[in-house]
């Protein structure tokens, strides 16, 4: 049976940090659908509509070269995505088309100071702005922004017959753990040399496409996220069951207990896992706007928190004393959730110079976030320093950055001070039903220690400057 989601009433009142106010999650999802006005009133669509009917505006205003109208609809689509980065550069490009070139360097400056690359000289659309020493500046300085960086080394690589891997923990003997989404495999490794399979659909017929995986050394766990997708090319399970959270024994691979979240028809597919250090088990599902919770010897999972305007879940992460869990949304950022009852939650504040969009991997490590960035350019590994009350950051820095390794990185696992990471994903190399659409890559599992970072915020005196050099830039646009 399908567990409905359900919608935690929010708390209100939030603490202060760093001088900046957190937002509740409702309040901060609601932002991309400020009108409650149904789709028959005042010409606005229904909230759930927004996305939908602004794209397809946008799509039939560039289709008529009616730029102006494209400029209006996608302005609508960076309030409901404001980490987009096609939507930024779009606005770019269309503002630059009509001659609004404060406009269009207000969000070219937005970018770059969000560590952004882009080649403007590849787009024929921002030609009125070339000339003016305002566009050369941040126009190399984005370009830059896409050069490779990071001390990152590769720890092992899987062969190609592994496909689609996905999923990566470690236990505290050091064993490595990867699951595959195409054969459903669960793969071990002490030295990252030689991969053997740990566990299987043909021993665990539980198994389908493995999503992640979480160590629970202390009772002697493997939790494991799976579920139905085209790609798996495992046999289909009798009982119909599209996703579950498995408990299998860590040293023999055996099941020891299901935990089915939906069957049948249904659209859930957990995807991201995070234990507690009782013991209980959190589970995001990537398909319903929802987390879920196992309690310590619970039967069943229950739903802990959810909004409907949460777009696809991601990473989960606990802070060190279980009280904070962070879900990243893979188009609206991260999330705060109060851990002990999922009814009070805040949008993480993060400094105007840090694009949250695109996190897949997620982790916490000694007050900070360590976050794996896919669906921008350049794909990056970050660090945010948090605040005192963990609900804000106060400093970013990269980690790596367009290393040539990256093919869509995307999960990974902390090993105390080490991020473990796959930089290659299979996802666009291979067809809905899993097939190679040619020669599938190996994967890279890459080494890097979050530690060695330094803050990499943009300073103030670097805004000001750019923003004298945008002011001339207008003068002499407008001369």
């Amino acid at each position: 049976m399908r567990i409905s989601a359900l919608v935690f009433t929010l708390a209100v009142g939030l603490p202060v940090f760093s001088g900046a106010l957190a937002q509740t999650a409702a309040e901060a999802t609601d932002e991309a659908t400020e009108s409650s006005e149904p789709s028959s009133q005042a010409g606005q669509p229904a909230p759930g509509q927004q996305m939908a009917h602004w794209f397809g505006k946008a799509a039939e205003a560039y289709r008529e070269q009616d730029i102006e109208a494209w400029v209006k609809a996608t302005e609508e689509l960076h309030r409901l995505r404001p980490y987009n980065q096609d939507f930024m550069r779009h606005l770019v490009e269309g503002h630059a088309r009509l001659g609004n070139l404060r406009q269009a360097y207000d969000m070219m400056l937005k970018m770059q100071q969000q560590g952004l690359s882009e080649n403007w000289d590849e787009i024929d659309a921002v030609e009125p702005m070339r000339g003016h020493d305002l566009y050369d500046h941040l126009s190399g300085m984005m370009s830059e922004a896409g050069q490779p960086f990071g001390d990152v080394s590769v720890w092992s690589t899987l062969d190609p017959e592994f496909a689609m891997p996905e999923a990566m923990a470690v236990g505290d003997d050091g064993r490595f753990f990867v699951g595959t989404v195409r054969d459903g495999l669960i793969l071990t490794s002490d030295d990252g040399e030689a991969w053997e399979t740990f566990a299987s659909p043909g021993d665990v017929p539980q198994l389908q496409a493995v999503f992640d995986l979480a160590v629970d050394a202390e009772r002697g766990h493997l939790w494991v996220a799976t579920g139905s997708v085209s790609q798996f090319q495992g046999k289909a399970r009798e009982d119909d069951v599209r996703s579950a959270l498995l408990r299998l024994d860590l040293e023999s691979g055996e099941l020891q207990a299901e935990y089915p979240v939906s069957s049948g028809g249904g659209r859930n597919l957990i995807g991201s896992l995070a234990v507690a250090g009782d013991g209980a088990v959190f589970a995001a599902d990537t398909q319903s706007p929802m987390v879920y919770r196992l309690a310590p010897g619970a039967e069943d999972l229950k739903p802990f928190f959810g909004h409907p305007n949460f777009t696809s879940l991601r990473g989960l992460a606990l802070n060190d004393d279980d009280s904070l869990l962070y879900v990243a949304d893979y188009e609206l950022g991260i999330f705060v959730v109060d851990a002990s009852g999922g009814k009070q939650a805040w949008k993480l504040a993060v400094p105007e110079t840090f694009n949250a969009g695109g996190i897949d991997g997620l982790f916490h490590w000694n007050g900070h976030l360590v976050a794996i960035q896919n669906a921008i350019s350049p794909e990056r590994v970050v660090r945010l320093e948090l605040g005192p009350d963990g609900l804000g950051v106060d400093g970013v820095a990269p980690l790596a950055a367009a290393r040539e390794e990256f093919d869509t990185p995307t999960f990974g696992v902390m090993d105390e001070g080490d991020l473990y990471f796959l930089a290659v994903s299979h996802w666009r190399h291979v067809d809905a039903e899993g097939d190679p659409r040619a020669a599938l890559p190996e994967v890279p599992i890459m080494k890097i220690d979050v530690d060695n970072a330094s803050v990499q915020n943009v300073g103030r005196e670097m805004l000001d400057e750019l923003k004298r050099r945008q002011a001339e830039g207008q003068q002499s646009g407008e001369g």
